[in-house]
């Protein structure tokens, strides 16, 4: 099995910015009347990715990502990207660094521009070439267009984001070539749903959730069966994921298929 010394820093470079350009292209894939309205902001920082969203009070589409490997952390990158956040009209705004590329001085880069650690991700990765799928007699086919609206509703319920309506940005990832989306169904009500961007190198995992009523039936699993198979089909070379910190049932599903557990990531929340 494989484990974090099996993976170079080029591999980790890969993997931070694969999940960095997804998040990127997510919201600057949006049409031009959703971007207007959802205040949408996007541009490219150091050898990272930056976004901002003004009309989501949570906050957590506004942040720097993929930064740090080629491009140091540094007073003057931290200063562009606060810079980027304020002319985006938001007050605050999250670095997602990945903890192998936090320079010796960032205690003193967060004191001097008020970032505090906030909440932290676990992030996975493998070879996809030692992952093994469980078997499952769970039914799973590709999300159409059509699916959107369904597929929010279970965004909104497992990740709580209720505003801004993510509806018309899931619309435009399922006509993107790169992603390769899925939906489990009980009839005609979408219950599970789960994506996964095709990057190169990396097949980064991403917006999966389950409807509370299906939870606990192995929905999550086949669907991570079929991203598997759609990430060696397009010929990745490593599989990346991100889930809650601890043994909670994303943490478990991913271990059973093969992933590890590489590091714990903090989001560090700047404040004006």
């Amino acid at each position: 099995m494989p484990t974090i010394s099996m993976l170079s820093r080029h591999d980790l470079q890969l993997i931070e910015q694969a999940e960095a350009r997804y998040n990127h292209d997510f919201l600057a894939g949006a049409t031009d009347a959703t971007r207007t309205a959802l205040g949408i902001h996007t541009a490219r920082i150091g050898d990272g990715f930056v976004t901002a969203v003004t009309a989501d009070a949570s906050g957590y589409w506004t942040k720097a990502m993929g930064i740090g490997f080629e491009t140091p952390v540094n007073d003057a990158l931290v200063l562009d990207t606060i810079d980027f956040f304020r002319r985006s009209g938001k007050d605050q705004g999250l670095f997602a660094i990945a903890p192998t590329v936090l320079p010796s001085d960032w205690e003193r880069i967060c004191a001097a521009n008020g970032i505090t650690a906030g909440p932290a991700i676990a992030k996975f990765a493998s070879r996809v070439a030692a992952l093994v799928p469980r078997p499952s007699a769970v039914a799973v086919r590709p999300l159409a267009s059509g699916d959107a609206p369904a597929w929010g509703r279970i965004t909104r319920e497992a990740f709580g984001m209720t505003d801004p309506d993510l509806t018309p940005l899931l619309a435009t990832l399922l006509d993107d070539p790169h992603v390769r989306a899925f939906g489990v169904w009980d009839g005609d009500l979408l219950v599970g749903a789960a994506a996964v961007h095709l990057l190169g190198d990396v097949a980064a995992l991403h917006t999966a959730g389950t409807l509370e009523p299906y939870r606990g039936r192995g929905i999550q699993s086949a669907l991570l069966a079929a991203r598997i198979d759609a990430a060696r089909a397009a010929g990745c070379r490593i599989l990346s994921a991100e889930t809650g910190v601890g043994t909670g049932p994303s943490s478990r599903n991913l271990a059973r298929a093969g992933l590890v557990h590489l590091y714990d990531r903090v989001s560090w929340r700047w404040n004006a």
